[in-house]
């Protein structure tokens, strides 16, 4: 084991690591790093941009790691999708991180004369993880692209003119931080989602929450957490 770099994995919320077996959460709180075992670490980063930018980048700054995984839940912009299901983000938006211009029209911060589109860690506007392929194919995972939102909108045409700028499979809040504080410290991630509901304006379906919870969770105790030392080495050896 001691030869082994460690692994942390993070989460924005402790629900979202929930329903993993001998996670004690009375003595987890946001930004603390918790000892799962002798090569796992865990991290609540808080939700939204400012709070996984701060706690993550931290965290990387007192800490080595070979890999650094993001487990969380997700909206679908596909409403013809089952819910819940697994995704790997490969590439992720600031997705409505930029200015209104004359016509109200909206422009994105990347691309602009303030941030050139392919100006480290941008590739062509967006964050991109090339370690998401092998992953996802090991385990038979579909690649999607994320948007990251400030704020979640259920207004039909606020969300047409998003996707216009940004064409996404999935919807939320730290993707974009996470990618961009993971490429910046030149670390090995992967992000995993499962679809908590469908992002469509007016719709009034009951969230499977739990569901998705369940999902991820059994996906990432058996993969993840796994106690074979040589599952573990082949994990790390597809994103090293």
């Amino acid at each position: 084991m001691k030869s082994i770099c460690k692994v942390l994995v993070c989460a924005s919320t402790k629900n979202e690591l929930s329903k993993i077996n001998g996670l004690d959460f009375n003595n987890i709180n946001v930004g603390e790093i918790h000892h799962f075992n002798n090569y796992i670490d865990i991290l609540i980063t808080g939700v939204g941009y400012f709070s996984v930018v701060y706690y993550l980048t931290k965290t990387l700054f007192l800490h080595e790691y070979c890999v650094v995984f993001a487990v969380g839940i997700c909206g679908d912009y596909n409403q013809n999708n089952d819910i819940p299901q697994i995704y790997v983000v490969k590439k992720a938006n600031f997705a409505d991180t930029g200015f209104e211009n004359e016509n109200k029209c909206f422009q994105p911060l990347v691309g602009s004369k303030f941030l050139d589109k392919n100006m480290f860690p941008f590739k062509n506007g967006s964050l991109i993880n090339n370690n998401a392929d092998l992953f996802a194919d090991y385990f038979g995972l579909k690649i999607v692209t994320a948007n990251s939102v400030n704020r979640t909108n259920t207004d039909v045409n606020y969300l047409t003119e998003l996707l216009n700028v940004f064409p996404a499979d999935i919807e939320t809040m730290e993707s974009a931080a996470f990618h961009y504080v993971c490429i910046q410290q030149n670390v090995n991630f992967v992000e995993i989602r499962a679809s908590s509901n469908h992002t469509i304006p007016k719709c009034n379906e009951k969230w499977r929450i739990n569901e998705a919870v369940l999902l991820i969770n059994n996906f990432v105790e058996k993969h993840i957490f796994t106690e074979s030392l040589s599952d573990f080495k082949n994990i790390l050896n597809l994103i090293k």
